[in-house]
């Protein structure tokens, strides 16, 4: 019962390397959009971290972002994106529209990384509505 206490971890020091610091967000799109901007807005000011924007292609952004060399990507991301099974996504931050099809769009952070995904969800709380 008690390990079900437990604050979520996060086994490469995420929330803890953000917090008060830098947190580094790969672009998909530049600049990113009204959603996605107040998105890692509100990440940034929920971690008191300063923001700095990396762009790239999609693979060598999701590349990073697994290594760790960026903290999360944002970017008109959907939800049922090809890269789910390698990395973490956020709560809905709204939707996108994709081959004539509405899809949940959400961030997407280094797999496993789960105390850091709780804060970020916090943070974006009510934007999927």
């Amino acid at each position: 019962m008690l390990a079900a206490c437990k604050v979520p971890a996060d086994p490469e020091g995420t929330t803890v390397e953000v917090t008060g610091d830098l947190l580094k967000v790969g672009a998909l799109t530049t600049p990113l959009d009204t959603t996605d901007a107040e998105a890692v807005r509100r990440i940034s000011e929920a971690m008191q971290a300063q923001t700095e924007l990396v762009t790239g292609d999609p693979h060598s952004l999701f590349t990073q972002l697994e290594e760790g060399a960026i903290h999360l990507v944002a970017g008109r991301i959907p939800a049922n994106t090809p890269f789910s099974a390698d990395v973490g996504l956020s709560a809905p931050i709204g939707r996108i529209q994709l081959a004539g099809e509405s899809e949940d769009r959400v961030l997407a952070i280094r797999k496993g990384e789960n105390r850091f995904l709780v804060t970020l969800n916090r943070a974006i709380e009510g934007m999927g509505n």
